[in-house]
């Protein structure tokens, strides 16, 4: 019983804790349009963007298998360090070129928590159970995303806009440890 309630909050968690990094540029781009070191373009944002869109669609894909072969921790783990890695180099760039491959990167990393962090709750829980649990476990993305979006705006506003992408680079990772040492 004390596992089947360790997994789910420790998937809840790392399901949550992957918006931390997803919502950085989306917060950063007011402070990236106004800073005079860059020159990104509305225009150039939408394509990066699009990259991350794809890249996150061919990943649920590839990252569902992974996850069968692998198994959920090694998967997550990877993208989770992956996910804070491109989210500190997006962070230091002045690159219109290296935010795109790097938010790119950002979406294969994210796609890493959807279909294992499933297969492994499914492994806990029963499927007569299922319903209820993963109802309440997929408050994940609603709660994830609303948190990240504020914490993100708050480091922004308060350093600039680069620590829009560091400070939750920084809790993402104090994530992923937490996920090492709790998920089986």
């Amino acid at each position: 019983r004390r596992w089947r309630w360790q997994i789910f909050a420790i998937t809840w968690l790392a399901y949550a804790g992957f918006y931390l990094t997803r919502k950085s540029f989306p917060v950063a781009k007011i402070g990236i349009q106004n800073d005079p070191s860059l020159e990104m373009s509305k225009l150039q944002m939408s394509w990066i963007d699009t990259a991350y869109l794809i890249a996150y669609a061919i990943g649920q894909f590839a990252f569902g298998i992974a996850g069968d072969k692998l198994g959920t921790r090694i998967v997550v783990l990877v993208g989770m360090i992956a996910s804070v890695v491109a989210a500190v180099v997006n962070g230091a760039s002045t690159f219109t070129i290296l935010f795109g491959v790097m938010w790119c990167i950002q979406g294969f990393a994210q796609s890493t928590g959807w279909a294992p962090l499933n297969k492994n709750m499914s492994t806990f829980f029963s499927q007569r159970e299922r319903g209820l649990v993963m109802g309440f476990w997929c408050t994940n993305y609603a709660l994830g995303g609303f948190v990240a979006s504020i914490i993100a705006g708050w480091a922004g506003d308060r350093w600039g806009w680069r620590y829009a992408y560091y400070f939750p680079a920084a809790m993402l990772l104090g994530v992923a440890v937490l996920f090492w040492l709790f998920q089986r």
